[in-house]
């Protein structure tokens, strides 16, 4: 039996913007139908319930560490479909997923929803824009539209049953193939990067214009001090990432030496993997 849809709803939690950007670029191959968009960045987004029907199509995108970013419990607790079909979009930083699609398929249907598609897409490493800096390019922009082309008519058709199932991502880094293990094994357990991982410094280049502090998603950031709440702070580097005159920097020695770890399997480039 055919489906009609009736409203398009885009939901994404999107810190640096990547992740916004490819759900749009999803939602650009289908057309004739209105546009909703809920930006689940702030704590105030978050505290709202949105409720969606059997017209109504959801593109969902998150980022992910692994797993869905660490407020995934929150995110989907504000959401409720009643068999509302689901496209659900994950972004990474050319490194690995890990269960990040198998967790995201599950958090989906216990929420009410039907996933019909999942697709997991490389963006800019929030931590290290020197990984996939120049992603998604114009050959992940194809691969988006198509898996839109093709998710789409899946569900117009009424088929939202998803035909390949997601599997866990595993990394060519040591070190993350340890962590992806952990999850994979501790699949609804929550993390939290420790305090020392999550160090910034604001340099005198900041203007105040209060651009980090808009943009984090846990109201983490006293730009009158100049200071970070790192118990609160999630390491998402929004406020790295969005501060326009570059002036918050990390100062975490751990991360850096994580980071320097992955740098020899970062640089073969991965693709997009799909599953209808």
């Amino acid at each position: 039996m055919a489906n009609e849809i009736k409203k398009l709803h885009l939901v994404y939690f999107s810190p640096s913007g990547s992740t916004e950007k490819i759900v749009k670029t999803v939602a650009s191959e289908i057309k004739g139908l209105e546009i909703e968009t809920h930006d689940l960045l702030t704590s105030a987004s978050r505290e709202k319930k949105y409720t969606f029907g059997k017209n109504d199509l959801v593109i969902f995108g998150c980022m992910t560490a692994g797993k869905l970013f660490t407020l995934s419990d929150e995110i989907f607790e504000c959401l409720e479909a009643d068999g509302t079909p689901f496209i659900g979009v994950a972004t990474f930083g050319n490194t690995y997923y890990g269960i990040a699609l198998t967790e995201m398929l599950k958090r989906a249907e216990n929420s009410g929803f039907k996933v019909a598609a999942l697709g997991a897409f490389v963006a800019r490493h929030s931590i290290d824009p020197a990984f996939a800096a120049e992603r998604p390019d114009a050959k992940d922009v194809e691969i988006m539209k198509d898996f839109a082309r093709r998710a789409y008519k899946k569900i117009l058709s009424g088929d939202l049953t998803l035909h390949t199932l997601p599997k866990t991502n595993w990394s060519a880094w040591e070190m993350g193939n340890k962590v992806i293990a952990y999850r994979e094994e501790h699949p609804d357990e929550a993390y939290a990067l420790p305090p020392s991982y999550k160090t910034k410094e604001m340099s005198d280049a900041c203007i105040k214009c209060g651009t980090c502090a808009k943009h984090c998603p846990v109201n983490a950031i006293n730009i009158a001090k100049k200071t970070f709440d790192l118990d609160k702070c999630i390491g998402c580097w929004a406020c790295i990432n969005r501060c326009p005159v570059h002036a918050i920097k990390s100062t975490s020695k751990e991360m850096a030496d994580i980071m320097k770890s992955i740098t020899g399997s970062a640089q073969k480039r991965l693709e997009p993997e799909l599953f209808l």
